[in-house]
């Protein structure tokens, strides 16, 4: 069986060019976007997290870590 990266546009109008598409799928309606904002603030401060260690010389300091991540050190 054989599976094209740029499906027939025949058989699925929606499909881009690229996307791999199986015989026989349909195409779904577009979703409605997910809204989750704590993952999205669990990302935001993985990604600073993740830029301030790049971003250092050595190990994180944990008083640089509580300061990226927005925490009182005490």
């Amino acid at each position: 069986m054989t599976h094209s990266l740029d499906p027939d546009p025949a058989l699925d109008p929606d499909a881009s060019p690229g996307r791999r598409v199986l015989p026989g799928a349909r195409s779904a309606a577009p979703a409605a976007p997910l809204a989750d904002t704590d993952l999205a603030e669990e990302i935001e401060l993985y990604t600073d997290v993740v830029v301030a260690a790049s971003e250092s010389d050595g190990p994180l300091p944990e008083g640089e870590l509580d300061r990226v991540l927005g925490v009182d050190g005490d």
